[in-house]
Parts: structure tokens; C-alpha cells; sequence
């Protein structure tokens, strides 16, 4: 069974890890984000350097999730709202009983005080050292001026007599004017809202600020004595594949039918242009991934789907799923090892972009449900414009 874990709260780092039957969150998952023995020891798992390392817990998306062109599931942008989080039994449940495959795990970050405590202390303190020379109680010492004083001493050693003079010159308090030592406090302000963005936003987001360390975890990959890392990687079943975004999916898959087409043109002129800018549908409550997992041997997908038009999730549904990788596989040459492996690396990506007519079915009649709704709407809206 596989599942999506979303690193760095970032919705384009949803990766996939295989599991197995008796793997609890605690003994596969948790320990990832261990930074003495886990991935984060190598890898930078956090949203950013103002939240801890390991997170709190693990919820799972109970967003129905997006239906593709050809039946399978992507995750929508909404996904990780709080409203669609449920807390996930990290030691009494076994992965498989709280979750379907593919269904996707959100780590609960927390705030770190003490490292935000740490930066904003050193950003005061780097704004107390440029404070303008006519209001500091310590005029001069800021870090330029600091740096300054080091070139002066290094200039007069080679004989650079005169620009070691101008630098003195340049270190004297209120050696600039009023205005000007105010519009650069400000300026340097600018820079410290500006780094505090970039590091927030996770931009720039350390593994390590301190040096010894940073060198002991990149060792392994400066030496290339990568088996520890490797270990780590196959105990925690990692697999290395980012399942797509919507937008990354459509913009895959727009291109994939405009070259089976045969170009633009050819395109268009089979009236496929309009369906491959816009392919497949948002999931509503109850479906999808809001499937109650006791349901799972128990619900038909296609008989509801035909029935309810709906679309749940079920072990015939997978099996399905299954059986169309296996026919597409076949048609690779065996031989052909590395096409196969990115066959299957592309299906963990984007899911089927040709699918059988059981699935294809499924996306068919769930279009229909959707675009009935569409134009209920727009008739409702035009009434109202009446």
C-alpha cells in the first residue's frame, strides 16, 4: 500500500512512501522527521527555521479530493484546510486501518519560540548596531563601519595610504548627514522585513545554521558513503515520487493529447482542446476520499457510481485501477526495464492519461453530474439577473 506524506506544508512536496500491513505512523513515519537517526538528519523537512523539527502529530486530508480525465485521484488545493483534518492514531492503529491508498498524511508543525525568540533578538541587535549616529547611544558600530576598520589596517600594511584615510574618514560619527543616516536605517529595515519574509516563507530554509553540523550531514554526500542515508530512506519506505498538483497535472496532461493529436491544429479541429485545458472534476462531500474506510470491501464504486452517481472509493475500485497499470505495463517489452519504471513513476505521479472503460465510465458519468449542476447554476443566475 502507498500513501502521499506533504513535507515542508508545501503542496508541491506530497511524496509517496510504501508501507506494509503491520507499519504503525509511529514505527515508519514518525521517525523520518528524527534528526539524529531519521531523514531529517539529511533533509530539511519543516515548513521553515521558526517551527521545530518533528512535528506534533499527523492528520490525514478528508478533502473528497479531484476525479482525473481517466479515474484517478489528485489532491486539491484546499486539501489542507483545518476543516478537512482528522487526527491519525500514531501508535494503538496500523497505517492501513486509518487511511485508503494514496490518501494523503499532513504533519501538525509547531511554532518554535525559541528560534523565533533567537532570530528576533539578532535582528534587533542588527538594527541596534545601524541605529542612525545621531540618536544611538553607541554611535559607529555598525558592522560596516566594523568591517571598515579592519580594511583600514589592511590597506596601510600594503601602503594604500590614501584609501585607508578615506575609510577613516568614512567611520567617523555623523561623517554622513541627517537624512541620509535616516534613510539608511531605513533601508536597512527593508532588509530585515525582507529576510524575515524570505526565511518565514521558507525561501531559504537551513537544514543547520551551525556549521559542524551542516558538515557532518552533508558528508556522507560529499564522500558519496551514502549507505546510511540509503537505510534511512528504505526504513522509512520512501519511494521519491511528488504526487502532481492540479495545475501541474492539467498542463502535463494538455500537452500529452495535443502530441497524440498530432499538434494544435489536429487538435482542435477533433474538438479535444477545450477537454484537455479543463480535465476532470472536483469531488463533493461523501466522495472520494470521505469514503468511510469500513465500506471498503463492502461498497461497489461502479454500481454506486451508476445508481447514485457518485463516486466512492472500494477495493473493487483499486483492483480496477490495478488491473489497467498491469495492461499498459504488458504493452511495454519487458526487456525494456526503464520504460516500465517510469511507466509506473509517471501513474504514482499523475495517475492514468489512458484508462480502461470501466474507469472511463466512472469519469464519464461524474462529468455529467457536474456539468447538470453547472448549468442549474448558471439558469439560476440568469433568472436572478432578470
Amino acid at each position: 500500500m502507498e500513501i502521499c506524506v506533504r513535507l515542508n506544508d508545501d503542496c508541491e512536496s506530497d511524496y509517496t512512501f510504501q508501507i506494509d500491513k503491520d507499519d504503525t505512523f509511529e514505527s515508519k513515519i514518525m521517525k523520518m522527521f528524527s534528526p539524529k537517526s531519521g531523514l531529517a538528519k539529511f533533509m530539511v523537512l519543516r515548513p521553515s527555521i521558526f517551527y521545530k523539527k518533528e512535528p506534533k502529530g499527523l492528520t490525514k486530508s478528508m478533502h473528497p479530493g479531484f476525479l482525473t480525465e481517466d479515474g484517478c485521484l489528485i489532491y486539491h488545493y484546499d486539501c489542507d484546510k483545518r476543516e478537512y483534518r482528522k487526527p491519525l492514531d500514531l501508535k494503538n492503529k496500523k497505517i492501513w486501518e486509518q487511511l485508503w491508498p494514496g490518501q494523503l498524511v499532513l504533519p501538525q508543525w509547531e511554532l518554535s519560540r525559541s528560534n523565533i525568540a533567537t532570530f528576533v533578538v539578532l535582528m534587533l541587535a542588527w538594527l541596534y548596531t545601524d541605529l542612525p549616529d545621531v540618536v544611538s547611544p553607541t554611535p559607529g558600530i555598525c558592522l560596516t563601519n566594523q568591517f571598515s576598520r579592519r580594511l583600514i589596517v589592511v590597506a596601510r600594511q600594503f601602503g594604500y595610504n590614501a584609501i585607508a584615510e578615506k575609510l577613516v574618514e568614512e567611520t567617523q560619527v555623523n561623517s554622513a548627514g541627517t537624512i541620509a543616516q535616516w534613510l539608511f536605517f531605513t533601508l536597512h529595515c527593508l532588509k530585515v522585513l525582507f529576510l524575515t519574509l524570505v526565511m518565514y516563507t521558507g525561501l531559504v530554509n537551513p537544514l543547520t545554521v551551525n556549521p559542524l553540523n551542516f558538515y557532518y550531514t552533508r558528508k556522507p554526500v560529499v564522500s558519496k558513503n551514502t549507505e546510511a542515508l540509503k537505510e534511512t530512506l528504505r526504513s522509512i519506505g520512501w519511494i521519491g515520487v511528488k504526487r502532481a498538483t492540479y495545475d501541474d497535472y492539467r498542463d502535463t496532461y494538455y500537452n500529452y493529447r495535443l502530441e497524440k493529436a498530432g499538434g494544435m491544429v489536429a487538435a482542435y479541429k477533433s474538438g479535444i482542446m477545450k477537454k484537455a485545458a479543463t480535465p476532470g472534476v472536483v469531488l463533493e462531500t461523501g466522495e472520494g476520499f470521505q469514503t468511510p474506510l469500513d465500506k471498503r470491501f463492502t461498497e461497489s464504486t461502479f454500481k454506486t457510481m451508476e445508481k447514485s452517481r457518485k463516486f466512492v472509493l472500494s477495493e473493487e475500485y483499486l483492483i480496477q485501477v490495478e488491473h489497467d497499470l498491469k495492461d499498459q505495463i504488458k504493452t511495454i517489452d519487458e526487456k525494456e526495464v526503464y520504460k516500465i519504471n517510469q511507466e509506473i513513476r509517471k501513474f504514482r505521479r499523475y495517475g492514468f492519461f489512458e484508462c480502461g472503460p470501466q474507469l472511463a465510465r466512472l469519469v464519464q458519468l461524474r462529468q455529467e453530474v457536474a456539468a447538470e449542476k453547472a448549468a442549474a447554476a448558471q439558469s439560476a443566475e440568469e433568472k436572478k439577473a432578470q
